[in-house]
């Protein structure tokens, strides 16, 4: 409700550093880069994303369904924003495969692949598990592994879903009251 209210009284929403945990900063702050990179548009100084669903169970299902715990602790009344912004300015990515960079993980490309890096690492004495982050040709290679997230098209079956079944997040750099469509009071289950 807080952000809501914000929102129509600024008329713009943008990341608050002040909400990131701590130990998800990196990855935050991974995705603007990306999003700089990607979309091609100056961000905001020190920004970092804003967060929305563009698909949040499979095609079928696009929005949250409010009746669904883990949106806020429970109990919490919030708002479900529906809004429309340029393609050009939203970067989606897939949600699971988010979960690879916010836990500093390998992406593999399939199965032998994982296998193939884990033992390049441990004949190393590195593990990206234990060692966050690891020397720079591994670094690399990780953060260029997180990279598949962004192609919505890549599924491997027990790693990326197809498409119409993919959990798919929108970061944007800013949310304006004028893009907003529609709004829906909830109280969180």
């Amino acid at each position: 409700m807080e952000v809501w209210k914000r929102l129509q009284s600024v008329g713009t929403l943008r990341a608050d550093l002040r909400h990131v945990e701590s130990n998800f900063l990196a990855s935050h702050e991974w995705m603007a880069r990306q999003m700089h990179q990607r979309l091609r548009v100056r961000p905001p100084r020190d920004s970092l994303p804003v967060w929305a669903w563009y698909q949040w169970q499979s095609e079928g299902r696009k929005k949250p369904d409010l009746r669904s715990s883990g949106h806020l602790p429970k109990g919490e009344r919030g708002v479900r924003i529906k809004f429309e912004r340029d393609d050009r300015l939203v970067l989606l990515s897939d949600f699971e495969l988010w979960h690879y960079v916010l836990n500093y993980w390998y992406l593999p490309q399939s199965e032998v692949d994982g296998e193939s890096f884990e033992s390049e690492l441990s004949e190393q004495g590195l593990s990206f598990y234990a060692t966050k982050p690891l020397p720079l040709p591994y670094h690399q290679r990780i953060e260029k592994s997180w990279e598949r997230i962004f192609d919505m098209e890549w599924a491997v079956e027990g790693l990326a879903a197809p498409k119409a079944e993919k959990v798919i997040q929108a970061t944007l750099w800013e949310l304006r009251i004028k893009d907003v469509k529609s709004c829906e009071e909830f109280i969180s289950r």
